[in-house]
């Protein structure tokens, strides 16, 4: 049983899933990006309300695990669908779908103190690349906000945790999204960028 949140996995893991991310920056397009893994089925608590024959209200406080959202895996198939209270805000449904994405891809089977640290982790690692913050060169609560549609309590919790984030971030796993981002920003392939 872990005693303490693996900061370096969950941020690598982040890295690994923007590696396959074929959206546009800098705002990561997290529907998008959901819909491309394959393996997760998207659930609003409206639809699910409809389902089960009750209301939003009654749904979100007596059946659901969250007001935010939660997980279903099967961890047979290995696929999942993630539910999400689609009458909080954007910024909130944002962060909710990169938080239980974390979750999934971190493989955690419980819902711990722990595991909501690593799915934090994983969260604004995906929303807020590193590679972004410095190329833009990000200071304040407000870049943060505009620039990756995150919230204020996002915004402050990425920037005090920026220096650990880079820290953590494998040497491959940095340039792979670096490599990624120029691109998009330049128009250039990565075949064109190497070897023009």
């Amino acid at each position: 049983m872990k005693t303490e949140p693996n900061y370096e996995y969950a941020t690598n893991a982040a890295y690994t899933e923007l590696s396959y991310y074929n959206g546009s920056f800098p705002q990561i397009n997290i529907i998008e990006l959901l819909y491309e893994s394959g393996d997760i089925i998207l659930k609003s608590y409206s639809q699910a309300a409809r389902f089960f024959k009750c209301s939003h209200y009654e749904f979100t406080h007596q059946i659901s695990q969250s007001e935010y959202g939660f997980t279903v895996s099967d961890l047979k198939s290995r696929n999942h669908i993630i539910y999400y209270n689609d009458l909080k805000d954007e910024k909130t449904i944002r962060f909710t779908l990169a938080h239980e994405l974390g979750h999934i891809r971190l493989g955690h089977t419980v819902d711990d103190e722990i595991a909501d640290k690593e799915a934090n982790c994983f969260a604004r690692n995906l929303l807020c690349p590193v590679q972004l913050i410095q190329g833009y060169d990000l200071s304040t609560v407000e870049d943060y906000v505009e620039c990756f549609g995150i919230s204020l309590p996002m915004a402050e919790a990425s920037i005090a945790h920026f220096k650990s984030d880079y820290y953590y971030i494998s040497n491959k796993n940095y340039q792979i999204v670096n490599d990624k981002i120029y691109s998009y920003m330049t128009g250039y392939s990565l075949y064109e960028l190497y070897h023009s």
